[in-house]
């Protein structure tokens, strides 16, 4: 039998789960199919991913929360994930257990701080810390969201400006080189190139595509095999179907020929002829004692129709005292 093509949407959100469990360690089911809990450990704090699936899931995306709440641009201040790129682009084709463990990589690789430790804020997931400062100093331009990346004037004068924890590559950018990245197009589109984010996630679309590929190849390939295979059992199945005419066909012919030589069938039969030639036997008589026949043909075919029947009768008892001894015997 051919595998099946396509699975229900039970199988998939139970699929969807499995990899959960697979790519990631320490999972927890705090409920069946709906709640679970991921703990690992990231800059020495023990921390926990809740992963929560809605009963639309997976056409509706997981919703995420980590516990304690951290400083990180993917985070909000309730401690939601909003912002995690598999997280934006998740899909019924995503993996639900690749997109836990990025995150889970990304707060192991960097670790936030904990919301609660002193210094630790928690900006906009889209707006860089160093922005927001320099708005508040009265110096910034405003968010420019047609191009993704902060429209800002650099300073006149020089004050603390915040570490970016959005993007940790412009820590080492001079405020020139920011300038230039803020009003270069081209610029700002080779920076979001060069984020390891975007080379990860084109990587990882590359490797997709080269799977599908793959796995197109290979359907490809079997296609011949399976059109011959299909031949061959569609050959088979009208083989069967001719046997299993002919099957009942001889079935239903052991079926008359069991019940017409059935020791019961033939005990009944003989004790028929017998009756059947004893009438016979007395008919004789009835003619000779008329005058109808003479005295040698009287003796020549009563002896002879006496014989036959006396002789069936002695059969017919014989087989009724064989087959009473059977069936006492429980046959």
């Amino acid at each position: 039998m051919l595998p099946r093509l396509y699975r229900t949407e039970s199988e998939i959100r139970k699929r969807q789960i499995n990899t959960l469990k697979i790519f990631n360690d320490n999972v927890t089911e705090v409920q069946e199919g709906t709640e679970y809990n991921v703990s690992f450990n990231a800059g020495g704090n023990e921390l926990c991913l809740r992963v929560l699936l809605t009963k639309d899931f997976p056409k509706e995306k997981p919703i995420l929360k980590i516990s304690p709440v951290v400083a990180h641009s993917w985070v909000n201040g309730d401690g939601d994930i909003t912002t995690a790129p598999g997280l934006l682009n998740f899909t019924i084709h995503s993996d639900l257990g690749r997109v836990v463990q990025a995150i889970i990589r990304e707060f192991e690789r960097t670790p936030p701080p904990l919301a609660t430790e002193p210094g630790s804020n928690i900006t906009s997931p889209t707006v860089p810390a160093r922005v927001v400062e320099a708005e508040t100093m009265g110096r910034g331009s405003p968010f420019n969201y047609a191009s993704g990346l902060q429209s800002f004037s650099p300073p006149t004068h020089s004050f603390p400006i915040s570490q970016s924890l959005a993007f940790p590559e412009l820590n080492a950018l001079s405020l020139d080189e920011l300038h230039f990245l803020n009003e270069c197009v081209e610029r700002q589109e080779e920076f979001v190139e060069n984020l390891p984010q975007v080379k990860e996630m084109n990587k990882a679309i590359d490797d997709l595509i080269s799977h599908i590929e793959e796995l197109a190849d290979s359907n490809l390939a079997k296609r011949e095999r399976l059109e011959k295979l299909n031949v061959d059992v569609e050959v088979k199945i009208e083989e069967v179907t001719k046997l299993a005419f002919e099957n009942e066909r001889l079935n239903a012919t052991y079926q008359m020929l069991s019940e017409k030589y059935s020791p019961k069938n033939i005990k009944d039969q003989l004790q028929q002829v017998a009756e059947t030639s004893n009438i016979e036997s007395e008919k004789v008589a009835d003619a000779f004692l008329n005058g109808e026949i003479d005295v040698d043909k009287f003796v020549s075919s009563y002896i002879q129709i006496r014989t036959l029947s006396q002789t069936r009768k002695t059969k017919e008892e014989k087989l009724s005292q064989q087959l009473h001894n059977l069936e006492k015997a429980g046959f």
